[in-house]
């Protein structure tokens, strides 16, 4: 089977107002912030605050964007905001003439804790960093998606002939570009389901351009051919373009966090990203492998704050294992995340897959899933075999969200848990491949028989967390509530539908008392809420 080396270059204009210098700004604080922990309608989706409910996560100061009186400030100094990011309290900045003086004076002001280039204009391109896909045209690949074998031993095909495909989970996906996505027929299933699109290199919303890395690793979750089908099918999408595959500059790792800063804005379930970051073009900005700790670089403690904030995050291993390099690669190293590693079809590690541990001796890769000669769809809609971590993420990924569509009550710490216990080496993890390779039909089987997760959905549930009311039905049924105190008098009503959150006034702690009216029963029912 010929093998050919793709790689894309992207044409680089000099004239272009993105050649310019980027730098990153640090806040000291977030004085003059114009919201409140209060009402964070203002600032997260609903979806976004719902997810935090669900899983008892409490809004903190991360969750507010950074001070606007601050981005006002820089902006006298002629200041351009690219982006803001409220999870670490900075922001991207370009400068323009006589940036010396302007990023000295910006050093100074006493808000800013430190101000750093992260992107030159004079960048030399090293064709040898970009991102490389090796692929062949695919070889007997019929009589069915359930013949491909990076889906058969994960229990994946089981649970999608059971119907559980990625229903109701939103996957944000960060790459280098999504080219011709809007126009093949092999994304014609989930085209309706891509809810949010956005090119933070180039700031607009366009993503069906730039490097074809992006559709690939999209295919592998979410296309659906009559030879090939993808780990979630049925999932819901953002897109999103963090890396410029012209350069390897910081900017796009800042470029990431603000990619998953919106996706859990908009309140995405699981961010999957087929990108590492340890070499720069230049050299000065290198990571070193004392940096993998998870706690050094931006985009990595970014990847750790998403996971606190519920999202599944996984990242892809990195292709350096056969290299001088070998280690895993930013943000792979970060706590809390699923790194995925690359077997082949017979389960045997593939060379090239990044090693672990940390730097600080934690497990990676945490998983590992087919990497080599992994079926996927190129940009001519054709189906081929490639290679590298970054098809063994998405088949993780497309897998995670199937088994949590069977179990949606599931927190993604809980996830990620039963995740590794069904792994083939979870009782003795090494640092090739991790807790090895799961089997979701096997967490679906023990889930399914102890009925841990189910929640019995035939009464309304109903619990009162940072001042917000959840109530959760089985019906679609409108129903109208009173929440009372224990001597009846009423504090807040109000009606929903299903599931939902209402924001309460401030409320002591103490116990409470629910009434829940619909035309399906027929007296209403009362709930006891404890606030603590």
């Amino acid at each position: 089977m010929k093998k050919l080396l793709f790689i894309l270059f992207l044409s680089f204009f000099a004239g272009n107002i993105f050649s310019q210098n980027s730098y990153y700004v640090q806040f000291k604080d977030k004085n003059g912030t114009e919201f409140s922990l209060k009402y964070p309608q203002k600032y997260l989706s609903q979806k976004a605050i719902q997810r935090r409910a669900n899983q008892g996560i409490a809004l903190d100061s991360t969750d507010l964007p950074v001070s606007k009186k601050y981005i006002n400030l820089l902006k006298n100094y002629q200041a351009k905001i690219i982006f803001t990011s409220k999870w670490l309290n900075g922001t991207t900045i370009f400068l323009y003439d006589n940036d010396t003086l302007q990023v000295e004076n910006i050093r100074h002001l006493p808000f800013v804790d430190f101000v750093q280039l992260t992107k030159r204009d004079t960048t030399s391109h090293n064709p040898s960093l970009k991102i490389k896909v090796e692929f062949s045209p695919c070889e007997g690949v019929i009589g069915g998606y359930s013949s491909i074998p990076q889906h058969k031993m994960l229990g994946l095909d089981s649970l999608h002939a059971v119907g559980f495909r990625g229903n109701e989970i939103l996957i944000a996906v960060i790459d280098a570009g999504f080219p011709s996505v809007n126009e093949m027929s092999a994304f014609d299933n989930i085209r309706s389901r891509i809810l949010d699109t956005y090119n933070f290199v180039e700031n607009h919303t366009d993503v069906y351009m730039m490097s074809s890395h992006g559709t690939m690793v999209l295919s592998v979750i979410g296309a659906n051919l009559p030879d090939f089908i993808g780990s979630a099918p049925d999932a819901s999408f953002l897109l999103y373009i963090s890396e410029d595959a012209a350069t390897e500059t910081l900017r796009e790792t800042d470029n990431w966090v603000a990619a998953a800063e919106r996706a859990d804005s908009i309140g995405t379930d699981i961010i999957t990203t087929s990108l590492g970051y340890s070499v720069f073009d230049n050299a000065n900005d290198n990571f070193t492998y004392s940096d993998m700790d998870g706690k050094t670089t931006r985009i990595s403690r970014a990847a750790k704050i998403a996971a606190k904030k519920g999202i599944l995050v996984l990242n892809s291993a990195g292709n350096e294992g056969n290299k001088s390099w070998k280690y895993i690669t930013a943000p792979a190293d970060a706590d809390s995340i699923i790194t995925v590693g690359s077997v082949d079809s017979l389960q045997n590690r593939s060379e090239f897959s990044s090693l672990g541990p940390t730097f600080d001796k934690r497990i990676k890769p945490t998983i590992c899933t087919q990497g080599t000669l992994t079926t996927l769809v190129n940009t001519n809609n054709d189906i081929v075999k490639g290679n590298g971590t970054s098809f063994s993420a998405p088949v993780a990924a497309g897998m995670a969200a199937s088994i949590w569509s069977a179990f949606p009550n599931m927190t993604n710490f809980e996830l990620m848990e039963e995740i590794i216990k069904s792994s083939t080496n979870h009782n003795n993890p090494d640092t090739l491949c991790g807790y090895g390779i799961p089997n979701v039909w096997k967490i679906y089987q023990d889930l399914k028989e102890t009925k841990k997760y189910f929640t019995d959905k035939s009464i309304y549930f109903a619990q009162i967390k940072f001042n917000s009311l959840f109530i959760q039905s089985s019906q679609s049924n409108d129903y109208t509530f009173y929440l009372c105190d224990v001597l009846g008098r009423k504090i807040i009503s109000d009606s929903g539908n299903g599931n939902a959150t209402f924001y309460l006034p401030f409320i002591s702690n103490g116990i409470y008392i629910l009434k829940i009216f619909d035309k399906t029963i027929i007296k209403p029912q009362m709930i006891k809420l404890i606030k603590n």
